[in-house]
């Protein structure tokens, strides 16, 4: 019997969860105040935050918790799911992802930029929000 490698069981679980996430926001789009949605796009990003951490994907794990913290102040009403936020996330995710399977092939500037236009988005939803 093969020994199980943790790597990929984190790898595997984690496509589960950007598949999940991807559907989420999706759906997020459509019904922008369902907070059972929220919470499973919440859910998600802290799964792949925490896991990514335990397995020693510290990038992954560091680019997650900016975008965890965002659904965050979604979660508590303090901003609106709005277009913009959805966008932006759904390109967190991909990142997510080639931080995920292609570490090494993975742009920190590119990361950078979704996370500077994700804060951007965050101040000004919630100066609407205010």
């Amino acid at each position: 019997m093969m020994p199980v490698d943790a790597t990929e069981t984190f790898r595997q679980e984690a496509q589960e969860l950007l598949e999940q996430l991807e559907h989420t926001l999706l759906e997020i789009g459509h019904r922008p105040g369902d907070a059972d949605l929220i919470d499973t796009a919440f859910r998600a990003l802290h799964t792949i935050k925490g896991s990514g951490a335990m397995f020693g994907f510290d990038r992954v794990a560091a680019f997650t918790h900016h975008v965890e913290t965002t659904f965050d102040l979604v979660r508590k009403g303090k901003i609106a799911a709005t277009a913009e936020l959805i966008a932006l996330t759904l390109a967190a995710k991909d990142q997510m992802r080639q931080l995920i399977e292609a570490p090494d092939a993975a742009s920190d500037a590119e990361g950078q930029a979704i996370l500077a236009r994700l804060q951007a988005a965050v101040g000004s939803a919630s100066g609407a929000a205010a």
